[in-house]
């Protein structure tokens, strides 16, 4: 669904797969990333930064303030402002950048599956 363009752990690029087949139906002609989908690319970042295999726990706040597009805005900033490991717990919060403006605002917790 996504191409990792750069990451730093704080920082990452990513381009939007216009061709991936969640586009197709979401919605047709006008393609919008899920919002459910969203959480799932954060996880995963966030997986990779920590090394271990996470499972969402709870949404503190999620915002969606503009569509993320994979044709309209397909390079995507994603900004951990925070990140902190509590026992089997990791706190994330942070904002996603499309354009230069913020899409996305978040505030996740998720558990440590291993």
């Amino acid at each position: 669904m996504f191409e990792m363009v750069s990451s730093d752990g704080q920082k990452a690029v990513l381009r939007l797969n216009a061709s991936h087949p969640i586009y197709a139906i979401h919605f047709p002609g006008n393609p919008i990333t899920p919002g459910v989908c969203i959480v799932q690319l954060l996880g995963e970042l966030l997986e990779r930064h920590t090394a271990h295999t996470l499972e969402l726990s709870k949404i503190v706040n999620l915002k969606f303030v503009h569509p993320l597009s994979p044709t309209d805005t397909p390079l995507l900033t994603i900004d951990f402002s925070s990140v902190a490991t509590e026992g089997d717990t990791v706190h994330a919060k942070g904002t996603i950048e499309a354009n230069g403006q913020v899409a996305t605002k978040f505030s996740l917790i998720f558990r440590c599956k291993e």
